[in-house]
């Protein structure tokens, strides 16, 4: 939801899409900066603790941006301000949340409640985006911000009575910096570790970028208001659910390591496909089957990298692959740059053939990844 809100409401104000792509370019900066440490901070602090202090910073910040908002102070510097602050919570939250995913249901069981988390993940980017989009037009983005504020201070509540199925987790010792490069030594041994956080970075950096010029195809290109711009995001999310919905429901998922690469390649392809287009039906339908292809992307991305981690790295692992997606600003302003010279479509298709090039080579080159 604040994605969306914090998109348009730029857009409307700048008219500019270099500036929706700074705003999304900011959004992802923390998580390269300090995504890593997050992930180690995770390993060295007990974890359900850690996410209530997040999700506690999340509510403040989505409070004070919905006052902003109502009382008309809100700019594109304090735009800038509550982007980085809300990836700065992101940058603990998400290592922190699916490093604790293990204590709550054993590892045995990660697999599928990783993707039962991909499942919630995608029915909130079916609803989020809908929502913001009517609240924008119906009601104001002030509202949008009251709205998420209000589902922050309905996690702490779930957070405090959540329970774990394994407690007494030692808790390490000694210097941070010592403490990362252990755990880095180990994880680069992986070559299915290796191949998740390559393909990580091409899909960040090359292809998710351009969902944070959604707000430009929708006005400029597919020619549609808020609304649609909120349906467009939701379209992803409706494929993701289906494919998350059946990663979670099997008993256990053969070749992981193929179905992820060839999940990631088929996103390619498709959002490709959706920038050709032109057509606001035909694009919802591309984004929707590429969201299928995200979701063996988004599910094995973590299950593949947990299952071959032991259980004291799981922090550290989950804070590199957080750094992975932290390189997405680099993608964010080179595709913002390119939009200026070549627009909006031929720039997100350009950003999503090459990244198929390079996730089909990554598969190529590491063969135990294949065969994870």
């Amino acid at each position: 939801m604040d994605q969306v809100v914090l998109g348009w409401v730029v857009l409307e104000m700048t008219n500019s899409a270099w500036h929706v792509a700074v705003i999304g370019a900011i959004r992802w900066l923390p998580l390269f900066m300090f995504g890593l440490a997050g992930g180690a901070f995770a390993d060295r602090v007990d974890r359900r603790r850690l996410l209530i202090w997040v999700q506690a910073a999340g509510l403040v910040i989505s409070f004070g941006t919905a006052a902003m908002l109502a009382t008309g102070h809100f700019d594109f510097a304090f735009a800038a301000l509550v982007t980085f602050l809300l990836g700065l919570q992101w940058a603990v939250d998400w290592p922190t949340r699916r490093a604790l995913i293990p204590d709550l249901v054993g590892r045995e069981l990660t697999v599928n409640a990783i993707a039962l988390e991909a499942v919630s993940m995608n029915l909130t980017r079916i609803a989020g985006p809908v929502a913001a989009g009517a609240l924008i037009a119906y009601v104001s983005p002030a509202a949008a911000f009251m709205v998420v504020g209000g589902l922050y201070l309905l996690e702490l509540l779930v957070l405090k009575g959540m329970p774990l199925a394994a407690h007494g987790r030692p808790t390490a010792t000694g210097p941070m910096f010592g403490y990362l490069l252990e755990g880095l030594h180990s994880l680069n041994k992986s070559q299915a570790i290796v191949g998740v956080l390559l393909i990580s970075v091409c899909m960040n950096v090359l292809l998710f970028p351009y969902q944070q010029l959604l707000p430009v195809f929708a006005r400029d290109v597919l020619h549609v208001d808020a609304v649609g711009l909120g349906v467009l995001s939701a379209a992803s999310g409706v494929g993701s659910l289906i494919g998350a919905l059946a990663i979670a429901s099997s008993g256990r998922v053969p070749r992981s390591g193929l179905l992820f690469w060839v999940g990631s390649a088929v996103t390619c392809l498709c959002v490709a496909g959706f920038a050709l287009s032109g057509n606001f039906g035909l694009a919802l339908i591309l984004v929707g089957i590429g969201g299928l292809g995200q979701a063996a992307f988004a599910a094995l991305q973590s299950t593949i990298i947990l299952s071959s981690a032991s259980d004291q790295l799981r922090g550290r692992a989950m804070g590199v692959l957080t750094l992975a997606i932290g390189c997405a600003p680099v993608g964010t302003l080179e595709m913002g740059a390119v939009t200026l010279v070549l627009g909006a479509p031929l720039a997100v298709a350009l950003n999503a053939a090459a990244c198929a090039v390079l996730v089909v080579l990554v598969a190529l080159r590491l063969p135990r990844f294949r065969a994870a």
